[in-house]
């Protein structure tokens, strides 16, 4: 379709969303330029409302071009140029809807990065697509050559898995998050002020005095207040509670596990070892990883149990036996269901405080935020924002390197609430990473249907009730499903993968060792 002065004329509306965070608006003069699908640019549009200060912080302005255009097609690309000038001239851009009114149809450009050097910025309507297919890559690799100096790796504890060196600006809260944190802040404060009075003080003297808590408004007593010494429910707790990510298939029992068949046959409703191991109805949870852990306060003990539990003929897991450290002893026995009420509850009671360590520590900690922000860096250094794949991962690493940045700074920090509340303290919650960062693997330990078959708690009849397996295998197979679904649309051989120099780099750096300058991801070979 040709383009000509006679033609018709049709109106054009832009929006442009400015972000929200620090410095995001700008005072600059923006122009911005058009594409069609026919190969027409339009001229410099100037982008300002007049007697309006645009292009503040967390804003959209809305631009009616009065001028129109002409009888152009489908916008396929915009150009996006900055004067620099005024006191704040680097400009952070969500995105920029184009509508065309005659084709009624509004065409989005996700931008999300920032617009400061005095160049021409060009992005693609829905900004995405592979390198080798991108006819801007040059502007690909400057721009991954930015990133790379400000998203470097740095092993802030030796042998745990690597952070970023110094949080980027992109990478910190946004005004409103910095806003809604003080808010709940604030809130918890007032929360605690009341609890506190309505607990009579800041110790209890017993676990019914532990109640009085929840008296306020609002604060209703937890159901399983009535029930969380029950051994239905403390077993319940290895297969749906907060933690439930230990417990494997006992083959045989350990040398330093002193369990006997005398010992466990009146709670098994007559069965031994032997044969609740062939029926496959013998499971374990062994918390070796935390022996020889030294909390920083010398007062408190962090133990290191082994714990068997077995399902009943009722189809019900069941708690077998505890023994609360690693080496059998006259002073290390093992603790059982027919013992004293109060012995047995106790032994629990140690054995759940020895799995939030475990959790806090590795499932919470090492293997969610800080393995996730180690991912994070590795991705911003070598995938554009353009590329597919780093569409799939960004919602994941929102806020990660911030929330992180500020739990290490308050939480797990010298004196921190970690210090103060956990029988690990902070530098034992380290010591359990490193432990377990040297021998994690990504294809093993990190995909989902392999770990749970490596555990082999993967048989549904063996171990039924297994909420979380049952749960977990569910949302892995709708991701892997979606995300396969938008692979197969961008790689329809295995020589685009090859081609695609941007996911290369990325595969290769992830599994690189942290010394030759990688991000540390093991992967069984």
């Amino acid at each position: 379709m040709g383009h000509n002065v006679s033609t018709l004329w049709s109106p054009v509306v832009i929006t442009v969303k400015t972000g929200d965070r620090k410095g995001a608006g700008t005072d600059a003069k923006i122009k911005i330029r058009l594409h069609d699908s026919d190969g027409w640019v339009s001229p410099d549009i100037t982008l300002d409302n007049m007697f309006k200060d645009d292009f503040e912080r967390n804003t959209a302005n809305s631009f009616s071009v009065q001028r129109g255009f002409p009888d152009c097609g489908s916008f396929t690309a915009i150009e996006i140029i900055s004067d620099q000038s005024g006191l704040m001239p680097d400009w952070y851009v969500d995105t920029i809807h184009v509508l065309h009114r005659r084709l009624e149809e509004t065409f989005v450009f996700p931008i999300y990065r920032w617009i400061k050097e005095k160049r021409v910025y060009i992005f693609r309507c829905l900004d995405v697509s592979l390198p080798q297919f991108d006819p801007y890559h040059e502007q690909r690799r400057d721009e991954l050559r930015q990133k790379r100096d400000v998203y470097k790796y740095c092993e802030k504890y030796p042998g745990a898995p690597v952070q970023v060196e110094n949080l980027p600006k992109d990478e910190q809260f946004s005004e409103k998050y910095r806003v809604d944190l003080m808010h709940a802040k604030f809130k918890l404060l007032g929360e605690k002020f009341v609890f506190k009075i309505l607990s009579q003080g800041d110790y209890w003297d017993s676990l019914d005095h532990l109640s009085t808590a929840y008296r306020g408004r609002n604060m209703h007593l937890p159901k399983v207040a009535k029930s969380w010494k029950n051994d239905n429910l403390f077993a319940a707790q290895r297969l749906m509670g907060s933690n439930p990510v230990l417990i494997k298939l006992c083959n045989s029992i350990p040398n330093n596990f002193g369990v006997t068949d005398e010992m466990v046959t009146p709670i098994t409703e007559g069965s031994t070892i032997a044969k609740l191991i062939s029926e496959r109805r013998l499971y374990i949870v062994d918390l070796k990883i935390l022996e020889d852990i030294k909390p920083a306060d010398k007062k408190r003990v962090l133990c290191a149990p082994l714990a068997l539990f077995f399902v009943n003929n009722e189809g019900k897991l069941m708690p077998l036996a505890i023994q609360l450290f690693q080496t059998p002893s006259q002073n290390n026995p093992v603790f059982l269901p027919t013992d004293g009420q109060y012995t047995w509850l106790a032994a629990k009671m140690w054995y759940n405080n020895a799995d939030s360590a475990y959790h806090q520590s590795l499932t919470h900690l090492g293997f969610t935020h800080l393995l996730m922000e180690g991912a994070a860096i590795c991705s911003h250094r070598n995938i554009s924002p353009s590329h597919p794949v780093f569409k799939l991962l960004a919602p994941h690493f929102f806020n990660i390197m911030a929330i992180n940045s500020l739990a290490l700074e308050k939480l797990v920090s010298p004196g921190g609430w970690i210090d103060k509340t956990m029988a690990s303290g902070a530098s034992g919650l380290f010591d359990i990473v490193v432990k377990a960062w040297k021998d994690w693997r990504l294809d093993v330990d990190g995909t989902l249907p392999n770990e749970l078959k490596n555990r082999q708690v993967d048989d549904a009849k063996s171990l039924p009730n297994y909420h979380y397996r049952d749960d977990a295998l569910l949302c892995y197979d709708a991701i892997k499903s979606y995300v396969t679904e938008i692979i197969d649309i961008y790689y329809d051989s295995g020589d685009t993968l090859k081609q695609d120099d941007e996911i290369q780099n990325w595969a290769l750096e992830l599994c690189k060792s942290v010394p030759d300058g990688g991000c540390g991801i093991k992967v069984r070979i």
